[in-house]
């Protein structure tokens, strides 16, 4: 009997904390679309090969030698009229709007990002960015351009090897 009167009370500590507990409301927000532009296999996990760049005739802070690439969406459905795109990566710790140069080999250049650019040529904060695209239900793919440049950003850069990583999210209205 006292075995069984002990279990009891046992139990009966714990059920003031668990009938006591607080009420919490949680508030979410959300869209739900029929579904979303199709990216483009050639903009899936795509190579940007930088051509060599010019290091002595670079200025400091100026992008030099830059490279074309696009993001491709295609099978977008008549309810979406624009996307948007978001770029991200890791920071140079001196120029922060810039991707840093992560090659750690002897090799590597030093005092050298790379910078994303928009087809008007503006740079790409990689910090916080977030670009419209316009989508035109009358082509079959929307091609939307983009340009990736190297920057020097400290005056004690060297020529090297250079590799950056940007990954990029869409989002949809």
């Amino acid at each position: 009997m006292t075995k069984n009167l002990s279990v009891i009370l046992s139990l009966l500590t714990f059920l003031p904390a668990v009938s006591m507990g607080e009420r919490v409301t949680i508030k979410i927000n959300a869209s739900v679309i029929e579904r979303s532009c199709t990216i483009s296999n050639s903009s899936v996990n795509s190579t940007v090969d930088l051509q060599p760049g010019n290091l002595r005739a670079s200025k400091l802070g100026a992008p030099f030698s830059g490279t074309r690439f696009s993001v491709n969406l295609e099978n977008c459905p008549d309810n979406i009229s624009s996307a948007y795109i978001q770029f991200k990566g890791e920071s140079d710790p001196e120029m922060s709007n810039l991707l840093k140069n992560t090659s750690t080999t002897d090799t590597s250049a030093r005092g050298i990002a790379v910078g994303l650019f928009d087809e008007d040529n503006n740079n790409i904060d990689v910090r916080n960015n977030k670009i419209n695209l316009k989508i035109d239900h009358g082509t079959p793919v929307n091609e939307f351009s983009f340009f990736a440049y190297y920057v020097r950003v400290n005056n004690n850069s060297s020529a090297g090897k250079v590799l950056s990583v940007a990954n990029f999210e869409l989002s949809y209205d």
